[in-house]
């Protein structure tokens, strides 16, 4: 059996929330039925646009990430990549940069705790489906903290969405930085190679075996 450790990033890389987040809006009273945003980044843009929209924006998030978490789903193709890890064998970690609060939730709910429930909802920890041991699930505070963890776990391959995760200076080279770059320009990934897909990381990590 292999003895790979694959470190994963799981919000925009794991959890998908493009259509959660206009969801969300509208429910929260924060956009209009018939905004027309069809992505998390134009729900972004919009809102961050108008009076008050910074903070606007936070208090969604921490709606999405929160309390209406079950509306993102998983990424395409997640779902078979963390299925064929199991069956190789591998040990896969998720490494999470995320506040423990939401910002402005007034209920003022665990992200941590909803993070989890999500997984746990997707048979993640579920020994005949993806069988990943919830000690190998890490929340961190901040991104320094979460690139440390990826160190000391020990890490041979790590999947982020964030070019600044993989390219931090505090990076440890020896960790084979995996871009997953969805929808991003590849201009945006300072140097690093997009894997478009869940089926192009896949084709990856397993030549690696």
């Amino acid at each position: 059996m292999s003895t790979l450790h694959i470190g994963i990033d799981l919000d925009n890389t794991i959890i998908d929330y493009s259509d959660a987040f206009a969801l969300v809006g509208v429910e929260t009273g924060l956009l209009l039925a018939d905004h027309g945003l069809a992505t998390k980044e134009a729900v972004k843009d919009y809102l961050r646009a108008g009076s008050g929209g910074e903070e606007a924006w936070m208090r969604l998030q921490g709606q999405v990430y929160g309390r209406c978490i079950g509306m993102a789903r998983m990424f395409e193709g997640a779902d078979s990549f963390l299925k064929a890890m199991r069956e190789h064998g591998a040990r896969v970690s998720i490494v999470s940069h995320k506040t423990r609060l939401g910002h402005f939730d007034p209920e003022a709910i665990s992200l941590w705790d909803a993070a989890r429930g999500w997984l746990t909802a997707r048979g993640c920890f579920a020994a005949n489906v993806h069988a990943i041991n919830p000690d190998d699930l890490h929340f961190l505070e901040t991104r320094a903290e979460k690139i440390g963890r990826i160190a000391t776990i020990g890490c041979d391959v790590f999947v982020d969405d964030l070019p600044e995760v993989l390219n931090h200076p505090s990076f440890p080279p020896s960790v084979t930085k995996l871009w997953f770059a969805s929808t991003q320009p590849s201009e945006s990934g300072e140097g690093l190679k997009p894997h478009r897909s869940w089926g192009e990381l896949r084709a990856v990590v397993e030549a690696l075996f």
